[in-house]
């Protein structure tokens, strides 16, 4: 039985600060510019992104990878995302990003694994590939999720406040 060739991914490119991400384009809500963050006290949470009226986690990678100390990025861009995970009170998250997006079409054969200044084995990086000759990471979004909601639970209570003063 001849499967054909499997489909292209219509993937991102997000610049970070430092590195690039790729993620599928379905998951992206929308790209933000110039958002207010309410500060948060949590590693790997940068801040609450006010939007749609609703809080959304504002996630750094690179804090939550430890490649950097979390500081202001010279442009207020924000990509919010559709999480992957069923867990209840986390429709959304947002990452802090550079730039413009690009698309690409990935196919099987697109991506080829590169293990060159791999990001000591970051608990939140999937994969670490180059695609068309640029070095990207490939999020774990789930653990990322997982990591995110643990944080929530945490401040469930610190929150309400805050979400009464809109």
């Amino acid at each position: 039985m001849n499967l054909g060739k499997q489909p292209a991914i219509k993937s991102l490119i997000v610049r970070l600060h430092k590195g690039s991400l790729i993620l599928p384009v379905n998951l992206m809500a929308e790209l933000v510019t110039g958002g207010e963050l309410v500060p948060s006290e949590h590693p790997g949470v940068e801040g609450w992104l006010h939007w749609r009226n609703r809080q959304i986690p504002v996630v750094s990678i690179e804090s939550l990878c430890m490649q950097e100390e979390e500081g202001e990025s010279d442009e207020g861009k924000c990509l919010i995302l559709h999480t992957v995970s069923a867990l209840p009170g986390l429709p959304f998250i947002a990452l802090r990003v550079q730039g413009g997006l690009n698309t690409l079409e990935i196919l099987p054969d697109t991506l080829r694994d590169d293990h060159s200044g791999n990001m000591q084995r970051c608990p939140y990086v999937a994969r670490q590939v180059r695609a068309s000759h640029l070095l990207c990471f490939i999020p774990d979004l789930p653990a990322i999720e997982a990591a995110i909601a643990e944080v929530l639970q945490l401040t469930a209570e610190q929150r309400e406040p805050v979400l009464e003063q809109d």
